[in-house]
């Protein structure tokens, strides 16, 4: 397992009530979870975002848990083919109708991906940006961006400047905070305590901020851990302002970003962080990929086949008459000149 070795986890869900968005004890903010499971070492493991809503004054950004979050590509499968040159002149036939039918093959299915593929299309791996963000602007009390009760930060200006561009994009202000093992936070079998977890973030927010524009990201270290292995659990906590950004896509999409970094052993604990934060404040604020887009895309490739097909089809209707006037030909070559008449000079000159 650990870091070389392991395998991760989705986000694990937290619920809630009381007088904000959130999840887990009762005790307010928006918050969900994910299972590290140690870096490295394959795909991600486990379920997906969690983090149910139950905002009593406007019920928010509900968010149901999925499992196994994967994203597939269509995936076309085609037989080969003899080329067959069939008789004179040949004709579109074989490899060349293979072509043309592996052509409309490919087509369709960009379609599908592009048109049905909707709130699930991907950049990258990453989900595509759907929504229209306004950055917040004047929310925030600035703070502090980490708490290290672990001691495992060593390059805090790395750490900070992926978390102030993620600032400066979006105006909700991320604070990463790396919480010491403590065995009152996780359960007999091993597993975080996701109520506890989420108290222990909500006591953190209620003391450290004034505001509502704060996305605490915490990693709990379990025990036996270490700055390598990473084998603990993260989880996050959001503010009701930084909600109107950090909505479900936006969370799928630091997902996303943090799924592949947290992979990539030749960044640092800061390095994957930092540059999670970068990416998705630089996408969730970028223009939305709508539907117009889609169907251009669906129109060009369209086009595309059906210029293909028409030329298919004249080349193939070129030859055809070609192999008929050729059989025409020889089958005059091949008739008795008697057959004619008495005077065959005039057939003699076409066809010597």
């Amino acid at each position: 397992m650990g870091r070389g070795g392991g395998s991760g986890g989705g986000f694990s869900g937290g619920s809630s009530v009381g007088g904000h968005s959130g999840g887990g004890f009762g005790g307010g903010h928006n918050s969900g979870g994910f299972s590290g499971g140690g870096r490295g070492g394959g795909n991600f493991s486990g379920g997906g975002f969690g983090g149910n809503n139950h905002n009593n004054y406007n019920n928010r950004n509900n968010y149901n848990p999925y499992n196994n979050y994967r994203r597939t590509r269509p995936v076309i499968f085609y037989g080969g083919g003899r080329y067959g040159r069939g008789g004179y002149g040949g004709g579109m036939t074989g490899c060349g109708t293979t072509v043309i039918i592996l052509i409309i093959l490919i087509a369709v299915a960009v379609i599908i991906s592009s048109v049905g593929g909707g709130m699930t299309h991907q950049e990258n791996g990453v989900p595509s940006n759907m929504t229209q963000r306004t950055p917040l602007s004047g929310e925030v009390n600035v703070t502090d961006w980490y708490g290290d009760e672990i001691g495992w930060v060593s390059s805090p200006n790395v750490l900070t400047d992926g978390l102030e561009d993620f600032y400066h994009e979006t105006g909700v202000q991320p604070y990463v905070l790396l919480v010491k093992y403590n065995s009152d936070l996780w359960n007999t079998d091993g597993t975080l305590n996701p109520d506890k977890a989420t108290e222990y973030l909500e006591k953190v927010y209620a003391d450290k901020f004034t505001d509502e524009a704060h996305f605490i990201f915490a990693y709990y270290q379990c025990k036996n851990d270490s700055r390598d292995e990473m084998n603990g659990e993260f989880r996050y906590l959001s503010g009701h302002s930084a909600d109107t950004i950090m909505d479900k896509e936006a969370v799928d999409i630091l997902w996303g970003f943090f799924e592949i970094n947290y992979d990539d052993l030749s960044l640092s604990m800061e390095e994957m962080i930092s540059k999670t934060f970068s990416q998705t404040g630089e996408r969730i604020m970028s223009a939305p990929t709508n539907g117009w887009d889609f169907a251009k895309t669906a129109i060009i490739v369209v086009s595309v086949v059906a210029v293909v097909v028409i030329i298919f089809f004249i080349i193939k209707n070129i030859n055809k008459r070609k192999k008929e006037k050729a059989e025409e030909t020889q089958k005059i070559l091949n008739t008795p000149l008697d057959t004619f008449g008495d005077d065959t000079s005039d057939l003699e000159d076409k066809y010597k």
